[in-house]
């Protein structure tokens, strides 16, 4: 009979992970200034959820992030997040190292966040895309010398002392270097927030007033373009470097769709 029961439980385990692998808080506190990382599957499911001030609950943007949490008390400036992370900045403009060329920014993952506030002090939820790597910036050429005129002192044919111009040939200077224009910013993830709430109504991106108590703030557009790196400059008699413009994707915001469920029906989930 044991044997029976292990061998259901490990087929329960391997037909669906997310079992093993998510753990369901009865309580979990994120104490002020705190950064609370989601494990592994993205999924966190908690009966009573405490964020202090200033306090992160991070999911990765790789996968969708679902939050589940029967009871929320929030503090001020508190945030969930599931932002891209910055592409990465170019460290050459040559044709043949593409690799070397920067990275987009990161997609801003998609959230799914179901919660009942008991009290809220004011909340940011951020999917925005990363912004993209920083292009490439030209060196400059060796400047050269330029040509310059001078005199010597020579006789006439009369046998007197005249000066006599003549010209000092200058050295060219190199060409400078080409630069890469920045790369894309990431997409802006998709928010999806089912919420109800203890006898107060949230505020919604109301950005002229911080952290005034019952806000939430959705941020889900999509990331920066990185900056454009500027070109070398030529010495004397030589060509500056170019912008080379990398192939670019373009880049678009995320969305949000709102639910306002009934406060009992939440808490009975």
């Amino acid at each position: 009979m044991k044997n029976k029961y292990f061998i259901l439980s490990a087929f329960l385990l391997l037909a669906f992970p997310a079992l093993s692998q998510t753990k369901h808080y009865s309580k979990l506190e994120i104490k002020s200034k705190e950064v609370f990382e989601v494990g592994p599957d993205n999924m966190l499911v908690v009966d009573t959820l405490i964020m202090h001030d200033k306090s992160t609950i991070k999911f990765s943007p790789e996968t969708l992030g679902i939050l589940k949490a029967k009871v929320v008390s929030v503090g001020k400036n508190c945030t969930i997040s599931s932002r891209g992370e910055k592409g990465e900045d170019a460290k050459s403009a040559l044709p043949d190292k593409p690799d070397l060329h920067g990275t987009p920014g990161q997609n801003g993952g998609n959230l799914q966040l179901d919660m009942h506030f008991a009290s809220l002090g004011s909340l940011t939820i951020d999917s925005r895309g990363g912004k993209g790597g920083d292009g490439y910036d030209g060196k400059n050429g060796k400047r050269g010398t330029a040509d310059q005129m001078s005199t010597k002192s020579e006789k006439s044919s009369g046998g007197k002392a005249i000066n006599v111009p003549y010209m000092i040939l200058g050295v060219p200077g190199t060409n400078g270097t080409n630069a890469t224009s920045g790369r894309s910013g990431g997409n802006g993830g998709d928010i999806q927030l089912t919420y109800s709430t203890a006898d107060f109504i949230p505020i919604f991106n109301i950005f002229d007033s911080p952290n005034r108590n019952n806000s939430i703030y959705m941020l889900y557009s999509a990331g920066e373009m990185g900056r454009n790196g500027k070109p070398g400059k030529g010495g004397i008699n030589s060509w500056d470097g170019e912008l080379v413009l990398i192939d670019k994707q373009t880049a678009v915001d995320g969305t949000v769709k709102l639910l306002k469920e009934d406060d009992a029906s939440v808490r009975d989930n």
